[in-house]
Parts: structure tokens; C-alpha cells; sequence
């Protein structure tokens, strides 16, 4: 039967028909692509030639592979890269191997004549692994996105609420302010009406009272009146009577007289029962104001019992809108606290897509546990040089290793950097390195050793001693750092420089 065919990682939408270090099995398509975009020119790109059959005509599992890049050597731009140093993990052209590859020997191969046997079903593992890692990463994706969505629906909604309370409030103060300012209109008004009242029957009043009082009177000469009081004591005394002359005349003026009396007699009766009724009449008016008078200050004290009740209610209005305005404060935090959570998903996001490039990688994690100390130092003569010592315990391979459950012994491998700004550069390379799993393996031997990066031991100033190792160190670091996929650009360049970290790739 013939074997399942492997898909392109890149595209998924043919069949392989090679494989790239850095991508995976790639498809015919995409075999082109990196024949002709500059950026996948620097990737190792192998082509599958054919499948063996063994002798009961089944598949052989096996599957020989051919190097088909157009890499450019990077010391010599003008040779192919056609050979790789498996101890430096680099390629090469033939100038190299002959000039700086000698004592790598054996291990240094023709990428043109080797044959590399895969084992396929560590390859569908691998695989298969990477199809759950790919749909995690959709899942938190979808995640990621319908939190987002529910993060703006909350938002929305909160400001929808708050600006809905806002016309709330605003119309509520307007209804209570609108009655508290007619009540007292009307009542002002119907305060002005009563003072009118009031000052219209005090005036009138006052004109009746004027009118129709007095203090005394005082009597002018009268014979009228002296003979009506003569009459009157008459009553009650004696008179004794004088006879001078003759009794004619006086008869006749005494009748005369009489007459007047009690004609004047009855005029000062009237007059007198008249005074009497304006005398009770004035006294019925002035009850009558003083219960008007009553009645206008019960309606003043009802007035103030009114303002003090507007005033309350006044006051429990401001209450509210002072409450209503610690609501929408608090609405005004919560939103806050959803566009903090917004920003934070966002940058959670930015980091989860930064690390997704490593993910890859990491599946194929080889670098056993180990520790990294970053310190400033000084060397013999007294001068700063960063110090990276990198510490590896004696531990067990796991599945990723060679020999699984096997011991494997560890060590302490030191570098030195200058205190610059290229060196420090460097040193955050070497760490991102480290994090990643792509500086260290387990050799052969079951010894931890250095994987395809390099460190340096020597003097770094040469301007003290005469050493142009240092220099070329570091153009060879950059080379290898950049054939790690490690470049200026895809590092965090404002990390804490010195620090001690442990990395496990488990």
C-alpha cells in the first residue's frame, strides 16, 4: 500500500516535496518561494527524491533527501554554501572547510551527496503535535477575540446606562426645581393679596374708628342745656321758688322753655343711643380685625411650615443628585476598569502573537534545564567585562533527547562581552538564545555542549593587548546567532541586563 502523504506546513494545500529547517515540509509552490524572495534564502531547503520498496512490496519508511538551496557562503558571497559543520551548526563553501573547518573532520558534510534517513513517525508525531499546538492557538484566538467583543459590549452598554441616568437625573431636578419655584410664586402671590387685604380694611378701619370717637365734650353757655339740668336736679331736690314780681311773663317763658327742654332732651337721646351703636359697631370691627389678624398669622406660620417642607424636599433633591453623581463616578470607574482590562488583553495579546514564532521550536526542545548568571565584572588588569556563566546540573534525557531515561552529565561554560553597547547587545542575544533552547544540546558523549554558538575567553580591549580574536568573535557570534533565527529585531532590547535565570524547556 502506498504511505500517506505529508502536507506542506506552509501552506497546507499540496503535498510535500521537501523540507526546510526552519518551515518544515514545504510543497512544490512554496519550494519556489523560497527560490525567489530574498528572506527564505537563507533557509535550508531539502528535496525529496524517492521512496524505497523493500522486498514484500511495502513502503520503506525511510525517505532520502537531497540539499537543493542557492545559499551564498556568508564569508565568501560568491561561493554556494554547499557543505554544513554539524559541530558549529553552520554552512559553508569548500574555501571555508579548507581554511577555518579543518578540525571539525568527519563532521563536516556534502550537502550535496549526503543522505539523510527521517524517521517518519517521528516526523507525524512531531506533526500532529504541532496540528494541537496550531489548534490551540485558534482556540485562544477565538478566545481572545470574543473577549474582546464582550469587553466593547460591557463598555457600550455602561455608557449607554450612564448617559441614560444622566437624562434621568437631569429631568427629575428639572421637575422639582419647576415646583418649588411655582409653589412659592403662588404663595407670594397669595401672600401680596392678603397684606392688600389686610392694609385696606386696617385703613378702613381706622377711618370708622377716627369718625366715631371721642374723648369729651365741652359745652358752650346754654340756657337749653342749663334748664334741662336744672330739671333734672329738680328730681332730686327741692326747689323753693321766689315770687319778685308779677307771674305773667315768667309763666309764659317757663312753658316755652319746657317745651325746648324736651325737644332738646330727646335730640341728646338719640344722639346719645346713636353714639352707642357706633360705639358697638366700631368694637364688632375690631374684633373682627383682630381674628383676621389671627387668621393672617396662622397662614404666615402655615407659609413657614410650607417653605421649611420646599426647603427639605429641596435639600433631599440636591441629596440626590449628589448621590446621582457618585453613581455615575462609579460608572465612570467601572469603565475605566474595562478599558484598563482592554489595554491589558491587548498586551497580552502583542505578547502571546510575539511567542507564538517560538512555539515551533520549542516542540523541539533539546536544552536540558540550566542557569544563567549576567554580571558586571572585572578582569586581570581591573577593567569591566560582562561575565555570562551558564550552569547545566547533571540530569536525565527525556524524550526529546537521544537516549531516553539516560544520564547525561552537565558543566559550567563561561563568556566575556565588553561593557559597551554591542556588547550589550550581544548578551541579550545570548540570553534570548538560552530562553529559547537554542544554545546548548547533549553531545555524543552525554555531555552538555554548545550548539552551533560560541562563547569567548580570551582579552576583549584591544587597546591593551593586540587582540583581533575578540573582533572576529563577533562578527562569527552575529552569524550564528542570525543562523539561530536570534537577530537585533525580534529581541527585547530594554530587558534587565544583569540577572540570574533559569530556563527548562520541558
Amino acid at each position: 500500500m502506498a504511505s500517506k502523504q505529508i502536507q506542506c506546513e506552509m501552506c497546507g494545500n499540496e503535498n510535500a516535496v521537501g523540507n526546510c529547517k526552519s518551515c518544515g515540509y514545504v510543497g512544490e509552490a512554496c519550494v519556489d518561494i523560497h527560490k525567489s524572495v530574498n528572506v527564505f534564502q537563507t533557509h535550508t531547503v531539502i528535496m525529496h527524491e524517492a521512496v524505497k520498496m523493500h522486498e514484500d512490496g511495502t513502503d520503506n519508511p525511510n525517505v532520502i533527501l537531497r540539499d537543493i538551496t542557492e545559499e551564498r557562503c556568508e564569508q565568501h558571497p560568491n561561493e554556494k554554501a554547499i557543505f554544513l559543520c554539524k559541530i558549529h551548526d553552520s554552512t559553508m563553501c569548500g574555501r571555508c572547510v579548507h581554511s577555518g573547518h579543518r578540525p571539525c573532520g568527519e563532521e563536516v558534510v556534502d550537502l550535496l551527496n549526503e543522505v539523510v534517513n527521517i524517521d517518519c513517525e517521528r516526523v507525524n508525531t512531531m506533526k500532529s503535535l504541532l496540528m494541537e499546538i496550531k489548534d490551540e492557538i485558534l482556540l485562544l484566538k477565538n478566545e481572545a477575540e470574543h473577549s474582546k467583543e464582550n469587553y466593547k459590549k460591557n463598555a457600550d452598554k455602561c455608557v449607554q446606562e450612564c448617559m441614560g441616568f444622566e437624562n434621568k437625573i437631569k429631568q427629575r431636578v428639572h421637575e422639582l426645581t419647576s415646583g418649588i419655584r411655582d409653589g412659592i410664586t403662588k404663595k407670594h402671590n397669595e401672600n401680596l393679596t392678603i397684606h392688600s387685604h389686610i392694609t385696606k380694611l386696617c385703613d378702613e378701619k381706622t377711618k370708622i374708628q377716627t369718625k366715631h370717637t371721642f374723648k369729651g365734650f365741652d359745652f358752650k353757655e346754654n340756657k337749653v342745656i342749663l334748664k334741662c339740668v336744672f330739671e333734672d336736679l329738680e328730681e332730686v331736690c327741692e326747689h323753693q321758688e321766689e315770687v319778685t314780681g308779677s307771674d305773667d311773663g315768667n309763666a309764659n317763658d317757663v312753658g316755652a322753655s319746657t317745651t325746648k327742654i324736651n325737644q332738646t332732651r330727646r335730640e341728646l337721646t338719640v344722639l346719645l343711643s346713636q353714639i352707642k351703636q357706633d360705639l358697638d359697631q366700631s368694637e364688632k370691627a375690631r374684633n373682627a380685625l383682630c381674628d383676621e389678624l389671627k387668621q393672617v398669622k396662622q397662614d404666615k406660620d402655615n407659609s413657614e411650615k410650607k417653605r421649611q417642607i420646599l426647603e427639605q424636599e429641596l435639600l433631599k433633591a440636591k441629596q440626590g443628585i449628589e448621590e446621582s453623581e457618585k453613581t455615575r463616578k462609579g460608572f465612570e470607574q467601572e469603565l475605566l476598569k474595562a478599558k484598563q482590562c482592554i489595554e491589558k488583553y491587548e498586551k497580552e495579546k502583542a505578547v502571546f502573537k510575539k511567542q507564538i514564532p517560538h512555539l515551533k521550536d520549542n516542540i523541539k526542545w533539546t536544552q536540558p534545564i540550566g542557569t544563567v548568571e549576567v554580571k558586571n565584572s572585572k578582569n586581570e588588569v581591573g577593567l569591566p567585562v560582562i561575565n555570562l556563566s551558564f550552569t547545566f546540573p547533571d540530569g536525565i534525557q527525556t524524550t526529546h533527547h537521544a537516549s531516553l531515561r539516560s544520564p547525561y552529565k552537565g558543566g559550567t561554560f563561561m563568556g566575556y562581552l565588553r561593557t559597551d553597547t554591542e556588547g550589550e547587545l550581544l548578551c541579550r542575544m545570548l540570553k534570548a538564545a538560552f530562553r529559547r533552547g537554542l544554545m546548548f544540546n547533549l553531545g555524543k558523549e552525554g555531555k552538555v555542549v554548545l550548539d552551533g554558538v560560541s562563547l569567548y575567553n580570551g582579552p576583549v580591549y584591544t587597546y591593551l593587548w593586540i587582540g583581533p580574536n575578540y573582533d572576529r568573535y563577533i562578527q562569527t557570534l552575529k552569524a550564528e546567532l542570525s543562523a539561530k533565527g536570534i537577530t537585533e529585531t525580534n529581541i527585547d532590547q530594554t530587558e534587565k541586563l544583569y540577572e540570574t535565570l533559569t530556563v527548562d524547556g520541558r
